[in-house]
């Protein structure tokens, strides 16, 4: 993942705030924000070997799956929920993301855009499913589930009632501003939900896409 896009990530994210990493990885990331935002961060990662890495850096990491749930966390425990990288992997987004707003108030997903150029070409005159810079495993080695674009995910949000605050896209040259959904490799967006959306005990009512 480009750093531009985590030096984006950090420029949303006020001193001080409370931030839940899930998917933490080996908690570079979230150790950064620690030091450079002095953010109060604690992290949920599945893998074992990673988890240990991330309380090797001093920090506070559950190791877990977070499609398990996040019944640790009381609601509006955190202003800042990450899900960089992990959402296009989730099998129930709607579980995650229903949590994830339960216990904060902003959510922030970076994807792979799978409308990229040269996803767009493979698939065209390759007939290939893309192998790309953010997309570098074959298909039957990805942990990717969804495959979208950023319109796709713009539409999502809009159908959920979900707020995009933020937004940004890059490729590997950087930042871009023109034609993101052909040109753009990754997305990042920090989001907010419509409370309603999330007030009824039976949750999948307002989830109808």
């Amino acid at each position: 993942m480009y750093q531009q896009l985590y030096k984006q990530v950090t420029a949303w994210i006020p001193e001080k705030s409370r931030v839940l990493d899930l998917g933490t990885g080996d908690g570079e990331f979230l150790a950064r924000l620690v030091e450079t935002k002095k953010v109060s961060g604690e992290g949920v990662e599945k893998n074992v070997e990673l988890a240990t890495r991330c309380i090797g850096r001093g920090l506070v990491v559950h190791q877990g799956d977070i499609l398990d749930g996040l019944d640790q966390y009381g609601e509006a425990s955190f202003d800042y929920i990450l899900l960089l990288g992990t959402f296009q992997e989730l099998t129930d987004w709607k579980k995650v993301l229903r949590e994830a707003f339960r216990v904060g108030r902003y959510v922030v997903i970076s994807y792979s855009n799978f409308a990229h150029m040269r996803a767009r070409l493979q698939m065209m005159f390759g007939g290939h499913t893309p192998v790309t810079r953010s997309m570098p495993s074959p298909w039957y080695h990805t942990s990717n589930v969804h495959f979208f674009s950023i319109l796709d995910f713009q539409d999502f949000c809009q159908n959920l009632k979900i707020k995009e605050v933020q937004r940004a896209f890059f490729n590997q040259r950087g930042q871009l501003h023109w034609w993101p959904n052909l040109r753009a490799e990754l997305a990042v967006s920090l989001i907010e939900a419509d409370p309603e959306s999330f007030s009824q005990k039976d949750a999948d009512l307002n989830w109808r896409i």
